[in-house]
């Protein structure tokens, strides 16, 4: 009975000197930076071709698919302009996906043979954001084509472009588990791929959605997404972005192979974990890649890198500077 009284009388004690420090100070909450969003941000750095994007604490962080650099956009600013947050490491040409916590930046450094070959060194990339700074590095196994990493209670998740493979990272031990996750049943490496938030993983095989579950840090059985309203099953999808209050999936479709401005940004409302009704949000996108959902003030927003793959490889005309794209929603 003594020690809930003395709960209750701490409780009551804690509200007090809260209530009062807040009438003291005048807020009750801290305001949300209320941030005027662009158009599209530029980025003029030669064969940098964006590919992945995320947004932490009002930074945008952009990954050079062709550079192996990193950049990034302060939101705050009234006309934000690009700025150099890591320089292309040697050994490494290429810099794709990205994750953030709002504590780190992940990022995944490639040496990717496009001409067939198997893929060179592949390492994941951990920087402190309040700094800058390079804090841990992880090689993984030979052969990775790392598309996209995601975080999930503490430990990182490496999905394979090749191969039907999520590699675990846990940063607190160092080990990599190169077979965390390996499917017999698929046949194609991973295309977008996002964490859901809660119990899993979305990500795009092929011309299909999976779900894949993570039951007591392990892998589950993969299930097909069923999706409703679109006339052709989603292919090249190369991004992806995950907005959990409204278990709605953004993704891209790279139209790499088309010299005309033919990506388009997709929308897909899941009922359930595995069905989905989906729509068309933008058309006229030059190779969408990366994609990335950002609530302010009650507004709403798409950033859309243009990687203009096609450009790059001769398959159409380079415009310059790159371009990410936001959609107003």
């Amino acid at each position: 009975m003594s020690t809930k009284i003395n709960y209750v009388l701490f409780a009551t004690l804690f509200s007090i000197i809260f209530f009062t420090s807040c009438r003291e100070d005048g807020n009750d909450i801290p305001t949300p930076v209320e941030l005027k969003i662009p158009s599209n941000l530029s980025i003029d750095e030669n064969n940098f071709h964006p590919e992945d994007i995320k947004i932490a604490n009002n930074i945008v962080y952009v990954s050079g698919a062709l550079t192996g650099s990193l950049r990034s956009f302060d939101l705050t600013q009234e006309n934000p302009t690009a700025q150099l947050f890591a320089e292309a490491e040697a050994g490494y040409s290429q810099a794709w996906g990205l994750e953030s916590d709002g504590n780190v930046l992940l990022s995944l450094l490639n040496n990717v043979d496009f001409s067939g070959n198997p893929p060179g060194p592949s390492k994941l990339v951990e920087y402190e954001l309040s700094t800058g700074n390079k804090t841990n590095e992880w090689d993984l196994p030979a052969g990775t084509a790392a598309h996209t990493v995601s975080i999930v209670n503490g430990k990182y998740y490496v999905t394979d472009a090749f191969r039907p493979t999520i590699i675990e990272v846990d940063p607190s031990t160092g080990n990599v588990n190169g077979s965390w996750f390996t499917s017999t049943q698929l046949s194609h490496g991973f295309g977008a791929t996002i964490y859901n938030g809660s119990d899993g993983f979305y990500a795009h095989v092929d011309t299909s959605f999976l779900y894949i579950p993570i039951n007591n840090g392990q892998a589950g059985a993969i299930e097909e997404v069923s999706i409703s309203g679109l006339s052709a099953a989603p292919v090249r999808v190369d991004g992806s972005t995950w907005v959990g209050d409204q278990n709605t999936l953004y993704y891209t479709y790279n139209d790499v192979n088309d010299p005309a401005d033919a990506g388009i940004v997709y929308k897909l409302e899941f009922s359930n974990l595995t069905t989905a009704t989906g729509s068309v949000v933008s058309t006229g996108f030059d190779d969408p890649s990366g994609i990335w959902y950002l609530e302010n003030n009650g507004s709403e927003y798409l950033f859309v890198c243009e990687s203009q793959f096609g450009g790059g490889s001769g398959l159409s005309t380079l415009e310059f500077p790159f371009s990410i794209e936001i959609i107003d929603l």
